[in-house]
């Protein structure tokens, strides 16, 4: 359970939500709800889909394997939740690749 208890930490870092934020929402303490998130606490139906309204994310992909992709040296990616941090990392090498593309480009001859 401590692998669905990391992404749901991942998936609230993405929306930029406290702990204290998700407590609130769900009506807890705030030592009670970082216990879910360390996987201390087993999720139960009815919390993970408290979880899934606040947060919105897709219950039948929260459960779905995360496989691990190289996409360059030392970055993997899986499909589904990154935080906020991982996109902007991604985010800055499309846009170093674009720029070196735009250079090969404009050195070719028309």
């Amino acid at each position: 359970m401590k692998k669905y208890a990391s992404r749901l930490r991942k998936i609230r870092i993405s929306h930029e939500y406290s702990q204290e934020y998700m407590a609130l929402k769900l009506g807890m303490a705030i030592s009670t709800y970082s216990k879910l998130e360390q996987g201390k606490t087993e999720l139960t139906l009815t919390r993970l889909v408290q979880l899934s309204e606040i947060l919105q994310f897709n219950l039948s992909q929260f459960f779905d394997e995360e496989p691990e992709v190289q996409v360059a040296e030392n970055v993997y990616a899986g499909y589904g939740f990154v935080t906020r941090a991982e996109f902007v990392q991604h985010v800055d090498k499309l846009h170093l690749l674009e720029r070196q593309l735009s250079n090969i480009l404009s050195q070719l001859p028309q």
